[in-house]
């Protein structure tokens, strides 16, 4: 009777142990997905990183500026979204809206059209779609794609997309004054009403 707490309690050590040892294999399995992550965010960092070293004092394309290209590359790399649009809006000549369409597909084709028309250097145009989308190169065979499919746009064609870009800005801006000044003559008989109240009520 006496020796019965005693084989329990020598069982509950082992069962503490166990329990202690499946906790520690969850935390080392978290800790290892962690690192894989983090690994691989690191991984992209060090690449963009090397190119931007590597690409200091090359020449830029003869379509695009310098100071055009550093500013679409520093306001990729900020993470901010309506920052690189609004660059990539000046630089293509086109309306926010259009810059904005070029960056939220779901795929990087559309842009990869649009730094063709720019002109930029393979490694310059793999920097920005790398930064805009990042989830799109996992690994290097991802990379090879974005290379051969960049080579392989024809520049004459990417001008053709950037041309059709361009109407549909002029055209949305056609139509807009067309709306303000349609308002405008129909507030004009009510302004004059109001100028000539006055007078009405002198006479």
């Amino acid at each position: 009777m006496l020796e019965r707490p005693t084989l329990v309690r020598s069982q509950q050590p082992e069962a503490t142990a166990n329990a202690a040892s499946e906790n520690a294999e969850v935390v080392a399995a978290d800790a290892s997905r962690q690192e894989a992550s983090d690994a691989a965010a690191e991984t992209v960092r060090r690449r963009l990183r090397s190119m931007m070293r590597a690409e200091s004092g090359t020449a830029i394309g003869p379509f695009v500026e310098p100071q055009t290209y550093v500013k679409l590359r520093e306001t990729a790399l900020t993470g901010n979204a309506a920052f690189f649009q609004t660059a990539l809006a000046d630089a293509l000549e086109v309306d926010f809206s259009t810059a904005r369409t070029l960056t939220v597909s779901h795929n990087y084709t559309p842009l990869l059209a649009a730094l063709r028309a720019l002109d930029l250097s393979e490694d310059k145009a793999f920097l920005i779609t790398a930064a805009i989308y990042p989830t799109e190169f996992p690994h290097p065979q991802a990379i090879r794609i974005f290379l051969d499919r960049y080579r392989l746009l024809h520049r004459d064609a990417a001008l053709d997309r950037l041309r059709g870009w361009k109407a549909d800005t002029v055209s949305k801006i056609v139509r807009k004054p067309g709306r303000v000044a349609a308002n405008a003559d129909l507030r004009k008989p009510n302004s004059a009403d109001i100028t000539a109240t006055p007078k009405a009520r002198r006479v």
